[in-house]
């Protein structure tokens, strides 16, 4: 019945969102990737070129750095282009591709090696955001702490990242890169590029499939897992008590 009502509860998420957020599903133009990396270690910058309803390829993209043009690419006949970059300075880079009039932009995080990084699922996360502002607001605050200590990504599963990009910055949660999850491999993926994996917040079943590369996994879900909790507030709580916590 758990399993049910929180599927539920997902659904109608999607709605809402779907209803609040109003997001160019037809328009064409290019879409910008966020990525994660650690410093001095090379990333695939990823783009995609659209038509009004599908992916459109063979188009140039001029790829910008924090407003400095980097390069000139040709995306394949899928629609796809890829630019590897090694970044040199840690934080936020902005990253934004221009392609035929239209531009866009995306996030590259970049992470020290002794960075701590806390993973939150935003379906799952925060999804009793969508129907309490007092929820929203809670939330939001803790996230915003935890930021100040440890470095966040957002994962989105069932929402697409444009979708949940858009509904992060409208609430104004934290600033940062919001990946599509893609399964344990992506952890495994994340770990290769020297980012240290803290913690994981999400669904039953994605701190499920973390439990072999993340030690701090927590859930507003009955699992065996990791740690239920029952609100933001207790995830916070724990997270400060931790004696093992970055020091910034």
């Amino acid at each position: 019945m758990s399993r049910l009502s929180n599927m539920l509860k997902l659904s109608l998420g999607v709605i809402i969102l779907l209803g609040y957020i109003v997001v160019p599903m037809c328009h064409g133009g290019v879409y910008v990737f966020d990525r994660v990396t650690s410093l001095n270690t090379a990333v695939y910058l990823k783009v995609l070129t659209k038509g009004r309803f599908f992916s459109e390829g063979g188009k140039l993209v001029d790829i910008y750095v924090n407003d400095k043009k980097f390069k000139r690419i040709l995306t394949g006949g899928d629609g796809y282009g890829y630019l590897k970059y090694t970044p040199q300075r840690l934080g936020l880079t902005r990253i934004e591709a221009r392609s035929n009039g239209d531009r866009e932009s995306g996030i590259l995080l970049v992470v020290d090696k002794n960075d701590k990084v806390i993973l939150i699922e935003v379906e799952s996360g925060f999804k009793e955001s969508l129907f309490s502002d007092t929820v929203k607001a809670d939330s939001r605050k803790a996230v915003d702490i935890l930021s100040k200590t440890y470095k966040i990504i957002y994962l989105n599963r069932y929402f697409g990242a444009g979708l949940a990009k858009k509904w992060l910055e409208n609430e104004k949660f934290p600033e940062s890169a919001t990946l599509k999850w893609s399964g344990s491999q992506m952890l495994k993926a994340l770990k290769d590029k020297n980012i240290q994996l803290y913690a994981i917040i999400g669904s039953a079943d994605l701190i499920s499939a973390a439990e072999k590369y993340i030690e701090n996994r927590y859930t507003f879900e009955e699992t065996k897992a990791g740690q239920t909790v029952k609100d933001w507030q207790e995830i916070l709580k724990m997270m400060q008590q931790d004696p093992q916590k970055a020091e910034n």
